[in-house]
C-alpha cells in the first residue's frame, strides 16, 4: 500500500511543481489581468495537491495504525 501512496505523492509533487513553474512565468509573461487570474487557478491547484497528499497521507479511522 505504501508503494501506491508514494507513487501517487510523485505525482502530485510533480503536478504541483509545474503548477509553481506555471505560477512565476504567468507573472513575466501575461499582462496583469490575465496573471492575476492565472495565479488564482494555480494557487488552487496547488492548495488541492497539498489537501490531497494529506488526506491521502492521514491514518484512516477505524483501522490499525500497523497496517
Amino acid at each position: 500500500m505504501n508503494g501506491i501512496r508514494i507513487a501517487i505523492s510523485a505525482f502530485i509533487l510533480i503536478l504541483i511543481g509545474v503548477a509553481t513553474t506555471g505560477w512565476i512565468w504567468t507573472g513575466r509573461h501575461q499582462a496583469a489581468a490575465q496573471s492575476t487570474a492565472s495565479r488564482v487557478v494555480l494557487s488552487l491547484c496547488i492548495v488541492a495537491g497539498l489537501v490531497g497528499l494529506s488526506a491521502l497521507w492521514r491514518p484512516r479511522a477505524g483501522k490499525d495504525a500497523s497496517h
